[in-house]
């Protein structure tokens, strides 16, 4: 019997050729187990979105800059006095009646002023005695933010300047526009016009979903066409705001003023009396009266208004 010898190289292919079916099946359940987890991930991360649609984002606390205040003499009359008003740019400082509010132009003469706890005016026919004290007013520190995106509000931004149409003419385009479901619109539950924008809610989270995934618009408003951009609604609400007393070093805060001149001449006669150098004044730079029986409101607004 004669038996015919293979070459090695040809034995090693007839071998690849048996192992072959082995290694593609190894590779198959490989793939499948890539499959599952990856549904799987997708899964999730579908689950962690809806959570943080239904849930508010992380309260962010942040610094405000300080910005200097100027009081300018405006005053706001009034019978009842709340406490101390906190906004942008502005800080309402509430005056009882009886007492007045000088502010001096160099810092210097108010420490002088101070320095002195009870002023004597000397009149013609009597002698006024007034308090003075050092003003302190109420400034944020730190604002406590939560923002929540919401479901089925969006934002629409990129409206023209100076567009010839009242607000409600504005809106009603706007709800009319994006009622529409050519558009990938729906029916508008909402609306707001904002500073900067304009707020629509709808019926169902899918049409602002779908809004928000087109993004860009062209609108016709007021006989033209105008692009506008759709994106997401965030609403912000104030958790907690910290206040710290910020000294004024211009500002003197006249108390106990007694019921025995009206208001201009109380006004001139103070105002003469601290721009008296012989009494530690100098060059006042603003100065208000609030009457005894009366209220008032000091408003100092940043030193670049």
């Amino acid at each position: 019997m004669k038996v015919e010898a293979k070459p090695a190289s040809r034995m090693r292919a007839l071998l690849g050729k048996i192992k072959t079916p082995q290694k593609a099946l190894y590779s198959g359940s490989q793939f499948r187990f890539l499959q599952e987890e990856q549904a799987r991930l997708k899964m999730r991360l579908q689950e962690l979105k809806r959570e943080l649609r239904n849930c508010p984002q992380d309260k962010v606390p942040f610094p405000v800059p300080e910005v200097p205040l100027v009081f300018q003499g405006q005053t706001q009359q009034g019978t009842e006095v709340p406490k101390s008003l906190v906004s942008n740019l502005r800080i309402c400082y509430p005056l009882p009646g009886g007492s007045a509010l000088v502010n001096f132009d160099d810092p210097k003469v108010a420490y002088r002023v101070l320095q002195q706890k009870e002023h004597k005016i000397d009149l013609e026919e009597f002698r006024l005695r007034v308090q003075v004290q050092p003003l302190e007013l109420p400034v944020v520190t730190t604002i406590q933010v939560s923002s929540q995106m919401s479901g089925r509000r969006v934002l629409v931004t990129g409206l023209p300047a100076g567009l010839k149409l009242s607000e409600e003419e504005l809106l009603d385009k706007l709800e009319i526009f994006f009622g529409k479901t050519k558009n990938g619109g729906g029916d508008v539950e909402s609306r707001e016009l904002l500073h900067g924008g304009v707020m629509l809610g709808f019926a169902k989270d899918e049409v602002a979903q779908n809004l928000c995934r087109i993004g860009q618009f062209t609108v016709p408003l007021g006989g033209q066409e105008f692009p506008l951009k759709v994106s997401p609604y965030i609403s912000g609400e104030i958790q907690k705001a910290e206040l710290r007393p910020q000294p004024m070093p211009q500002s003197v805060l006249v108390l106990n003023i007694p019921d025995v001149l009206d208001g201009p001449e109380l006004h001139d006669i103070l105002e003469i009396h601290f721009q008296k150098p012989t009494r530690g004044g100098g060059e006042v730079e603003a100065l208000t009266v609030v009457p005894p029986g009366q209220r008032g409101l000091a408003v100092f607004t940043s030193g670049s208004c």
